[in-house]
């Protein structure tokens, strides 16, 4: 008797090659059976039955015993989505981690992801990213039919009125407001947009504004889990960069659906993959001056452009001193009983 396909989540992936095609690659085992690709345009195909209904729907693309293949992209405007299945039984659904988008290279999927009790979160269905005011027709053309159907920006209002968010207008998501302050000092972003850094010691400044989202920006993060209870449709978080405000939320999301810490740090950290941080800092140095008129040293700067496990760790840290449990931040400050927590992974665990 063949033995049931069992998928290693944390060896599979899907990544863009240079030339806009899929590599595919995958761990299994047993590891000696063929293997059906299925390719959608539309996640909810991979959520709604058996291997049975998605073969109705789509034929494979590939058949294959390889681990590691190439799949052409029929379409570079609209982001797909993979069902591996084994003729042994077993399956797994895969899609990109980081989305195609020139005009904002930190745009994610959280989707993928394994739950302490073995269940993964669904694709196309939580977003994260940068701001959106950079973003190419082609971008806006694909993000379109993504299907976002809310976007909750993190960013101030100085930050949203200098760099608007542009997504046209024909069939736009609901935008939401959640601004949230990087510190406990109001005035950080305004000096930051007028070229004033007053930062000495960034790492302990970029911890300090991480408890911070603990301290005093609950309510701003306890209204995103308001919205994302409303139903499971597709929803984008995202501030300026992507990474602090947004990664903290994202951190948030991961851990209320039940994602180990490990993978929620690891997670936290591809947006030093993904943004170009060393030339950030190069561009940035003798851009900005401290209160005392002195160009601000790429030493500061770089603490500020990068994200480092320390300051996620901080956020949990100020979650455990102030709540004692995870069970009780959840209630207290995120409005999370039981029966809204099985809600939400109702809607967004597979």
């Amino acid at each position: 008797m063949n033995r049931p396909c069992c998928f290693d989540p944390d060896a599979c992936s899907v990544e863009r090659t240079h030339d806009h095609n899929y590599r595919v690659r995958w761990s299994a085992h047993p590891s000696a059976q063929k293997i059906a690709i299925f390719m959608f345009d539309d996640p909810a195909h991979l959520y709604d039955g058996s291997v049975q209904t998605r073969s109705h729907l789509s034929a494979p693309v590939l058949n294959t015993s390889s681990h590691d293949v190439l799949v052409p992209n029929p379409d570079r405007g609209v982001r797909h989505y993979f069902c591996l299945q084994s003729d042994h039984g077993g399956s797994i659904t895969l899609a990109e981690r980081r989305l195609s988008l020139q005009g904002t290279p930190n745009f994610r999927d959280l989707g993928g992801y394994q739950t302490n009790d073995g269940r993964r979160i669904k694709w196309g269905k939580l977003f994260r990213s940068g701001r959106l005011s950079a973003l190419t027709e082609e971008d806006i053309r694909y993000f379109k039919r993504l299907g976002v159907s809310m976007v909750c920006d993190f960013r101030q209002e100085l930050e949203r009125a200098l760099e608007p968010t542009q997504l046209g207008s024909d069939q736009a998501p609901v935008f939401t407001g959640l601004p949230i302050s990087l510190g406990s000092s109001g005035s950080f972003m305004a000096n930051v947009y007028n070229g004033i850094i007053e930062v000495y010691d960034s790492a302990a400044f970029m911890r300090d504004v991480n408890r911070d989202f603990v301290i005093n920006q609950m309510p701003m993060y306890a209204e995103l889990f308001r919205f994302l209870l409303k139903g499971d449709h597709p929803i984008l978080i995202h501030c300026a960069s992507g990474k602090d405000r947004t990664g903290f939320g994202a951190a948030l999301i991961l851990d209320v659906l039940g994602v180990g810490e490990q993978t929620i740090i690891a997670d936290y950290l591809l947006t030093n993959d993904y943004l170009p941080v060393e030339r950030e800092v190069a561009r940035m140095t003798g851009m900005f001056i401290d209160t005392g008129g002195a160009p601000v040293p790429a030493s500061v700067l770089r603490p500020l452009i990068e994200v480092r496990p320390e300051y996620l760790h901080a956020c949990f840290e100020e979650i455990q001193a102030r709540y004692g449990s995870r069970q009780h931040f959840y209630e207290a400050a995120l409005g999370l009983d039981s029966a809204r927590l099985e809600i939400l992974r109702e809607h967004y665990l597979e």
